[in-house]
């Protein structure tokens, strides 16, 4: 991605802008998708010509981060995608593509055989024909005098731009915050843009990052679990989960487990057809 920047003079903010894909999370039993129990974000890969949506886990699992010590519950939330695309029936809507069949996992600690497993706040999904009906385009975005305007294709990151995170790097998250529905029908969110931010320690399985200010409000951040992180060269480091109120921590799974659940996905589609499900 650096290169693609030094060469085409592409900004990080049209990077950031066009990688970000805002998502609306709606309970299995809301079957029209029209009743949003969350907002979230998320982003494409492009791994070996193969498409895989990646977002925080607990933007598909709600209830398993309520529960006490983080337990499955087996509701799987829907993961819809905003398209920023009017259908051609409807001019006052805009269209929306769910998501289906998400791989998760958990983890246990071979040096704690009594300790319960640990879920790992990841996942992804491969995307398929019929997930890509419509385009992923930009809504309008304007920021520090620079616009990138409506009906831009979204873009997806190859593995190329995989990396780890280095003590030296500004890195920087855009994304939706704060979105509501008025009146049952028009859609409103802010973008924000979460830049200065510096990699501290890998800890447990996580990256820590620090923010350049205290984290005063949460709600500042709510909708951007799922985020990719990136540098300011246009390198992915990982998939933002969380941030601590409070304080100036934010927790990022590294890509590295981006790569182990996408190759897991691969290893078990390909076992699928090999048995004719």
């Amino acid at each position: 991605m650096a290169d693609q920047i030094e060469e085409s003079s592409v900004s990080i903010l049209e990077i950031l802008v066009k990688t970000s894909y805002h998502t609306q999370i709606t309970h299995p039993t809301n079957q029209q998708c029209d009743d949003p129990a969350a907002y979230g974000s998320g982003f494409i890969v492009d791994y070996d010509n193969e498409q895989f949506f990646v977002t925080a886990d607990h933007t598909v699992h709600l209830d398993d981060y309520k529960e006490p010590g983080n337990q499955r519950t087996e509701t799987d939330y829907v993961v819809s995608i905003f398209n920023n695309v009017t259908p051609p029936d409807n001019f006052l809507s805009t269209v929306i593509t769910p998501l289906g069949g998400f791989y998760y996992t958990e983890q246990f600690h071979l040096d704690k055989p009594k300790q319960a497993a640990e879920l790992l706040d990841v996942t992804v999904c491969k995307m398929k024909p019929i997930n890509l009906k419509y385009p992923f385009l930009t809504d309008q975005v304007t920021f520090l005098g620079k616009v990138i305007p409506a009906g831009q294709y979204k873009w997806k990151i190859k593995k190329e731009c995989f990396s780890e995170p280095d003590e030296k790097t500004e890195y920087l998250i855009f994304g939706k915050i704060k979105t509501w529905l008025e009146d049952g029908i028009r859609l409103n969110r802010i973008n924000t843009l979460k830049s200065g931010l510096k990699f501290i320690a890998k800890v447990g399985d996580y990256f820590l990052l620090n923010t350049p200010e205290m984290i005063a409000d949460k709600q500042d951040w709510e909708g951007l679990s799922g985020s990719p992180v990136f540098s300011i060269t246009g390198d992915c480091i990982g998939v933002l989960c969380s941030v601590n109120e409070g304080s100036r921590s934010l927790w990022v799974m590294p890509i590295s487990k981006v790569k182990m659940m996408i190759e897991i996905a691969i290893q078990q589609e390909q076992s699928d057809i090999t048995k004719g499900t």
